[in-house]
C-alpha cells in the first residue's frame, strides 16, 4: 500500500568504515570526456560513490538486504564491526590487471543462499554498473541505497517509481557548501537507479523511517511512500536474480537525467561494459614496466600492479596531477555526514602528492609525474611561496596550516624533472620565478615549521629540516639553469648551515634514562634544543613526554634525501632506539608507529572503537614505515632487516582486496571490533602515500638504492658536514625601511637575501642596503668557488 504522505523526518547519518577493500574508475585520465564516476567497497556494500570529482561522495552506501517473506531480514552491510551479523562478507580482486572485485554474502547458519556481485563504472557514460547474481530458493532479493548528494546526507528528496528510483539534492537557499565549480557555484546532483530487469516493489523512505525499519528488520514490503525528503533511503524488490543494476549521475539536481543516463548504460551488457572498463586499465599497465624484485612472485606482483593503479584511480582527471591522499572518510562511521562540509581525506596533501611524484617517477609515467608537479605550482602554491596544509582540488585552502616540507617538495620535483627527464623551465607549464617563491619562503622561514609531516606540533623537526635542505639544494641547480647566480648561492648557503647544525637542533646528547644510546635524533624540539628536556603534550591525546623520550622514523629522510650517509653514527644511534621504543613484530613482519605516545588511532578505553578526536585514541602500526626502512636498509653493508623481506611484509599488510592501508592493528587477542593483529583498521584504506612507498620500494631494491634520493644532494653532502667556508664578519642592522649588512668577507661573492630583495656583491669591505620588512629574516652569505661546488658560510638576524 501506498501512503499518500511524504515523510521528511530525519535521523542522523554518518559515513561508512575507513575500511575499504576495492576503489575503481575508468583509466581514462587523457581522455578528453573522461568518465566521471570514482566509487570505493566496504566488505558487503558499494560506498562513496563519487561523481562529478573524485572528492564529492554521493552515496553513503548501496548494499543488499535478503528476505524469505516470513520475517527472516539479512543484510549484506554491517554498519559497525562492534555489531551482531549473520552474513559472513567478503570482497576479493578480481583481476591483477584492473581494479576489479567481487563481492560474496552469505549466511553464516545453515540457510542456503549466495550473492556475488561485480562492479564497474561506464566508460562513455556517468554511471556505475552492478553485476548481480542471487543463488537462493525462496528468497527475495533487495537493493538499498543510501544517497549523501552532494557530500551531505541531507536535504535530498527521494522518488520511488514503478520501475525505477530517483533522487535529487535540494540545497537550502542559507547553505553554505564546500564543493563548488571553478565558477564558484554548488555542485548539485541528482542520481537515478535502474535495473535492466525492473523491480517488482520500491519506496522512498527517510533513514529509520517505518518503512525502511520494517523491511529491515523482517523484509515487509506492505507499505511504502513514493516521495521523502531529508536524509532519505530508496529500495527495490529485484525482480531477477540475475540481473544489472545501473546508477546513474547528472549534475543540477536533475534525478530524472541521471535516470536517463542509468537506463541508457543499460543498453550495453555488463560483459561489455565489464571488457570496456578492464581495457582501460590493461592498456595503461602496457606502458608500465615491472621491476625485477616482483616478476617472481606473484603475489608481489599482483600487489604492485594494484598499488600502481590505485595511486593513478586517485588523480582527480579534472585537475590533472591533483591526486587525493585517500578516497576514504577515517573512521567515517563515527563521522556526521549530516552538514555540507570538508570530509575525510578526499583532498590534495603536498606531502602525499610527492610520495605518489616519486612513485610515478621510479615506474617511468613522467606524464603524471610533471602533472602532479605543474598542479602543485599551479593551483596550491600562493603569491608568497607558500602552500597550504591541504587544499580542495580548484587548489582553495582547505586547512592552512605551514608544513614547511610541503613547502619544499616541489623544488625537489622540478629538479628532478629536469635532471632525469629534461624537462625544463622551456616546456613546463611553470617557471623559475614559482621555484625562487618558495625557496625565499623556505629559506626566509625554516628551519623551523608550525607542523612537522605528522600535522601535529611546532618546532625543529629532522624530516621537516631533510625536505628543506633537499629543497634548497635542488631550487639551487635550477637557479643556475636560470642564470640567478645569487639566488643559486644563497639557498646553497642556507642549506649548508642547516646542516652543518643538524645535530645541534635535532639530537640529543644527554639522553635520558630510556635511551642512552647518545647522540640520537628525536622527533621534534620546540627551540631548536635537544637537551633541554623540555616537556611535550601530544596535540592527539598521546599525553605529556620528555622531547627526549619522543622518537619517530623521520630522521630517516635525512639519509633517503641524500644529507647524511645510511652508516653515519648518529643515525645509527637513532635507529636502534628507534626500533626499541616504537617497533612492533606482526604476523607479517617488523612495522612501526609514527612515534611515541600517537594518539591518532582507535580507542584506548574501548580498544578498536572509531577514533574521535576527543584525546582517548591510540595510533596504530603505519604500514609505510616498514617501506622506508627498507629504503634505508638497501644503503648498509650488514642490514638489519632485508629489503626483499621488507617488501613482502608491507605487501602482507594488504587486505583481500590488495588494498593498502593507512594503519593496520597492532595487538594480538581478542577486540569488541574484530581488528586483526597486522590487518588494516578503519583509519583510511587505501592511502595514496602507502601505496606509492610500495611500488618505490620494489623499484629501489632494483637499484640498490632508494630511486628518490636526489643526486644533486647526495653529490653535495656525500654523507659528511659541507666544507669550511670563508671568513664573514658583518653587522646586520635596521635603517628606515632597510637593512643595513656592513663589515667584511675574505670571500668571493656576497649575497644578502630577504624575501623582499635579493643583492650579490663581490667579497672584500661589506655596506649593503637590502629591501625587508618589520621583522624579517636577513640571511648573509658569503661564497668561494665555483657554482654549483661552492663553499659557503652564513649569518643571519631578524631586523
Amino acid at each position: 500500500m501506498t501512503s499518500e504522505s511524504t515523510p521528511t523526518a530525519t535521523a542522523d547519518a554518518t559515513w561508512t568504515v575507513g575500511e575499504k577493500y576495492g576503489f575503481g574508475t575508468v583509466c581514462d585520465h587523457d581522455d578528453a570526456d573522461p568518465s566521471r564516476v570514482w566509487y570505493t567497497l566496504t566488505e558487503g556494500a558499494v560506498t562513496e560513490i563519487r561523481f562529478p570529482r573524485i572528492d564529492l561522495m554521493n552515496v553513503r552506501e548501496l548494499d543488499f538486504l535478503v528476505t524469505d517473506g516470513e520475517g527472516y531480514a539479512a543484510r549484506t552491510f554491517r554498519e559497525r564491526r562492534d555489531l551482531p551479523t549473520a552474513v559472513e562478507r567478503e570482497t576479493t580482486a578480481a583481476s591483477e590487471d584492473a581494479l576489479l572485485f567481487r563481492q560474496t554474502a552469505r549466511p553464516t547458519d545453515d540457510r542456503d543462499w549466495e550473492l556475488t556481485v561485480e562492479h564497474a563504472a561506464h566508460p562513455d557514460e556517468d554511471a556505475l554498473l552492478l553485476d548481480v547474481d542471487f543463488a537462493g530458493e525462496g528468497y527475495d532479493l533487495h537493493v538499498v541505497v543510501d544517497p549523501a548528494l552532494s557530500c551531505h546526507a541531507d536535504h535530498d528528496v527521494a522518488h520511488a517509481d514503478a520501475d525505477a528510483l530517483r533522487v535529487a539534492h535540494e540545497q537550502p537557499e542559507d547553505a553554505d557548501p564546500v564543493f563548488l565549480t571553478e565558477d564558484g557555484d554548488p555542485i548539485d546532483v541528482g542520481l537515478g537507479v535502474a535495473s535492466a530487469d525492473g523491480f517488482e516493489w520500491t519506496t522512498a523512505d527517510v533513514r529509520e523511517g517505518d518503512v525502511e525499519t520494517a523491511l529491515l528488520e523482517s523484509g515487509s514490503t506492505d507499505e511504502r511512500y513514493d516521495e521523502a525528503r531529508g536524509n532519505v533511503v530508496l529500495a527495490g524488490t529485484l525482480a531477477s536474480h540475475e540481473t544489472t543494476l545501473s546508477l546513474g549521475f547528472a549534475e543540477d539536481s536533475d534525478d530524472e537525467a541521471a535516470l536517463a543516463v542509468a537506463e541508457t548504460a543499460l543498453d550495453d551488457t555488463f560483459e561489455d561494459v565489464r571488457a570496456a572498463y578492464v581495457d582501460s586499465w590493461d592498456a595503461y599497465l602496457d606502458e608500465i614496466p615491472v621491476p625485477d624484485s616482483v616478476k617472481g612472485d606473484d603475489d608481489l606482483l599482483a600487489q604492485y600492479k594494484t598499488a600502481v593503479m590505485v595511486m593513478k584511480a586517485a588523480d582527480s582527471k579534472a585537475f590533472p596531477g591533483a591526486g587525493i591522499a585517500s578516497p576514504s572518510v577515517p573512521w567515517g562511521d563515527a563521522v556526521d555526514a549530516n552538514d555540507p562540509v570538508d570530509y575525510g581525506y578526499n583532498y590534495v596533501w603536498p606531502r602525499d602528492l610527492y610520495q605518489a611524484y616519486t612513485a610515478f617517477d621510479a615506474i617511468g609515467d613522467t606524464q603524471s609525474a610533471i602533472d602532479a608537479t605543474e598542479y602543485v605550482y599551479e593551483y596550491q602554491q600562493r603569491e608568497d611561496g607558500f602552500l597550504p596544509q591541504n587544499t580542495f582540488l580548484d587548489g582553495r585552502t582547505r586547512w592552512g596550516g605551514e608544513q614547511m616540507d610541503e613547502i619544499a617538495f616541489p623544488q625537489v620535483m622540478a629538479q628532478q624533472l629536469k635532471e632525469r627527464h629534461g624537462y625544463d623551465f622551456e616546456e613546463a607549464a611553470y617557471g623559475y620565478e614559482n621555484v625562487r617563491r618558495s625557496s625565499d619562503y623556505v629559506a626566509a622561514t625554516g628551519p623551523h615549521t608550525q607542523q612537522e609531516r605528522w600535522e601535529e606540533e611546532p618546532g625543529y623537526s629532522p624530516s621537516t629540516t631533510a625536505a628543506e635542505i633537499a629543497g634548497l639544494v635542488c631550487a639551487a641547480d635550477l637557479a643556475i639553469d636560470a642564470d640567478e647566480p645569487a639566488d643559486a648561492i644563497a639557498y646553497l648557503g642556507v642549506a649548508d648551515h642547516w646542516v652543518a647544525n643538524l645535530e645541534d637542533w635535532h639530537a640529543t646528547e644527554t639522553g635520558t634514562a630510556k635511551h642512552t644510546n647518545t647522540p640520537y635524533y628525536v622527533r621534534i624540539t620546540g627551540r631548536g634544543n635537544p637537551d633541554d628536556g623540555e616537556l611535550r603534550t601530544h596535540n592527539n591525546g598521546g599525553g605529556m613526554l620528555d622531547e627526549r623520550n619522543i622518537m619517530d622514523g623521520g630522521f630517516l629522510e635525512l639519509v633517503r634525501l641524500g644529507v647524511c650517509s645510511a652508516d653515519d653514527p648518529t643515525i645509527r644511534n637513532s635507529v636502534a632506539e628507534y626500533d626499541d621504543d616504537i617497533m612492533v613484530e606482526t604476523p607479517h613482519g617488523p612495522g612501526w608507529y609514527r612515534y611515541t605516545g600517537d594518539g591518532y588511532g582507535e580507542k584506548r578505553v574501548q580498544p578498536g572503537a572509531p577514533w574521535q578526536p576527543d584525546m582517548t585514541g591510540k595510533g596504530r602500526i603505519w604500514p609505510f614505515f616498514t617501506g622506508e626502512r627498507g629504503e634505508y636498509e638497501l644503503l648498509l653493508d650488514d642490514p638489519d632487516f632485508a629489503p626483499e623481506a621488507l617488501l613482502e611484509t608491507l605487501g602482507d599488510f594488504a587486505n583481500d582486496g590488495r588494498m593498502l592501508p593507512e594503519q593496520v592493528w597492532d595487538e594480538s587477542g581478542e577486540n569488541d571490533f574484530d581488528w586483526t593483529f597486522g590487518e588494516g583498521t578503519s583509519s583510511a584504506t587505501p592511502l595514496s602515500w602507502t601505496n606509492g612507498q610500495f611500488v618505490r620500494l620494489a623499484w629501489s631494491i632494483d637499484a640498490g638504492e632508494p630511486v628518490e634520493t636526489p643526486a644533486v644532494v647526495r653529490e653535495r653532502y656525500g654523507g659528511s658536514a659541507p666544507a669550511d667556508g670563508p671568513e664573514l664578519d658583518v653587522k646586520i642592522e635596521r635603517d628606515g625601511d632597510d637593512a643595513r649588512v656592513t663589515g667584511h668577507t675574505d670571500g668571493e661573492d656576497l649575497v644578502v637575501k630577504t624575501r623582499s630583495e635579493t643583492v650579490h656583491i663581490d667579497g672584500g669591505d661589506v655596506d649593503v642596503a637590502v629591501a625587508a620588512d618589520e621583522g624579517a629574516r636577513v640571511t648573509v652569505v658569503a661564497a668561494s668557488g665555483d657554482l654549483p661546488d661552492i663553499a659557503t658560510t652564513v649569518v643571519d638576524d631578524t631586523v
